[in-house]
């Protein structure tokens, strides 16, 4: 029996990083997808000993079959697309962040469509795809697997300026993406199309030990660089909710040998896993960090709206998908300080 090809788009980036280096520990055959050729060199420095079973191929854009068709060819069994945008300063709504997480999804969807030999396609989404854009405001919501058709926005409404308002473009692009691939699976079922199976992660807010940022000491990057800078401010950005990337990794691969059984519709739905780790409180990070890294400058004196963290059921990543146990909170915030303190 051969040993399973794996497509990984994002493996440059902090989740798709840490799923690379378990995919390979777990004996998969990866390609890997980056936009420029001097970031493979970075790749392959991390994974000396990968030999042939690590193989990076240039894809510039995402967006379209065509771009993908040598990627996938040779016999690609499985697809983790976990490369999207994230907020930056100055990024347009439709252009920066909508336009490339929903094409690229669909694209991707597409080309998996399109070759036969790929069973499975596993999509990196966020909670936030199933959350309302006023979430943050209503203390302890849960947010819920299925969701996504009920939540309403408007991408035509302008965005109002302030410190917040990339993660609210953010917030969007992921809810629109995720209706993308509920929709494109909807229009595959209505032409009764042989379709790959589909599973979507959902991880709250993802932090611990990043493996594309070697340098101790910083600058941390993405959510990292907002928990830090959380914790010099005096209020938090972002709900206490947090996941450790080793757990999102983790469900990503365990999701490509899942079996179809344990899958929505036996396949011909989309699978939603929501994965995040034990509840904390802005409160506990703060006393955590001050006792055991007091070189870490803390300035946060109050949670905000944050003070009752978001929740979710995550009986589904526990019993089916690779994690019976998430990391401590505590534990993952101590991955984030040891790899960004002097």
């Amino acid at each position: 029996m051969s040993t399973p090809f794996v497509l990984i788009t994002g493996a440059t980036g902090f989740i798709g990083a840490e799923v690379l280096h378990q995919a390979l520990a777990k004996g998969y055959r990866t390609r890997v997808t980056v936009r420029k050729e001097e970031q493979a060199a970075a790749i392959k420095a991390r994974h000396p000993d990968a030999g042939d079973r690590l193989e990076i191929i240039v894809v510039p854009v995402l967006d379209n079959v065509a771009a993908l068709t040598e990627a996938l060819s040779g016999g690609v069994d499985y697809i983790l697309h976990i490369a999207s945008p994230m907020p930056q300063p100055g990024l347009d709504l439709q252009t920066g962040y909508i336009d490339p997480a929903v094409h690229s999804t669909v694209a991707v969807l597409d080309a998996a469509k399109a070759f036969p030999s790929v069973k499975r396609v596993i999509i990196t989404s966020s909670t936030l795809a199933l959350a309302p854009l006023d979430y943050s405001t209503q203390p302890g919501f849960v947010i819920r697997e299925g969701s996504n058709r009920s939540l309403q926005v408007d991408p035509s409404v302008p965005v109002p300026d302030g410190p917040a308002a990339e993660g609210i473009k953010y917030h969007i692009s992921k809810i629109l993406a995720h209706r993308a691939t509920l929709d494109w699976i909807d229009a595959a079922k209505a032409k009764n199309e042989k379709i790959p199976e589909v599973v979507t992660v959902h991880p709250y807010f993802v932090i611990g030990h990043d493996r594309t940022h070697p340098a101790k000491g910083g600058p941390a990057h993405g959510v990292n660089q907002i928990y830090l800078a959380s914790l010099q401010s005096p209020f938090p950005y972002v709900p206490s909710a947090l996941v450790d990337v080793r757990d999102v990794a983790t469900v990503h691969v365990a999701a490509l040998a899942a079996s179809s059984q344990l899958l929505e519709g036996q396949g011909r739905d989309v699978t939603e896993v929501i994965a995040k780790g034990p509840r904390v409180t802005w409160e506990e990070i703060v006393a955590f960090v001050k006792e055991n890294y007091p070189s870490f400058t803390v300035n946060q004196t109050t949670s905000g709206p944050f003070t009752e963290p978001t929740t979710s059921d995550t009986t589904r990543a526990q019993r089916d998908f690779g994690v019976p146990q998430f990391h401590p909170a505590l534990d993952s915030v101590a991955a984030l300080l040891d790899q960004n303190t002097e």
